[in-house]
């Protein structure tokens, strides 16, 4: 089974500390405070302790 979380769970789970979110995400503290406020996983998703985020593409 999958697990899938995202980052603000992450953040309530571990009392708000983005530094560990971000050593167990693999990624830099940064891309954890952009997705922080990120509630319904509009851009972002964690998956098996992946991150995937949403990606643009040009036109």
């Amino acid at each position: 089974m999958e697990k899938i979380t995202s980052i603000p769970l992450m953040l309530r789970n571990n009392h708000y500390n983005i530094s560990l979110v971000a050593k167990l995400l693999g990624v830099d503290r940064k891309t954890v405070a952009i997705f922080r406020d990120d509630e319904g996983c509009h851009r972002h998703i964690v998956v098996r302790g992946r991150l995937m985020t949403e990606t643009r593409t040009a036109k």
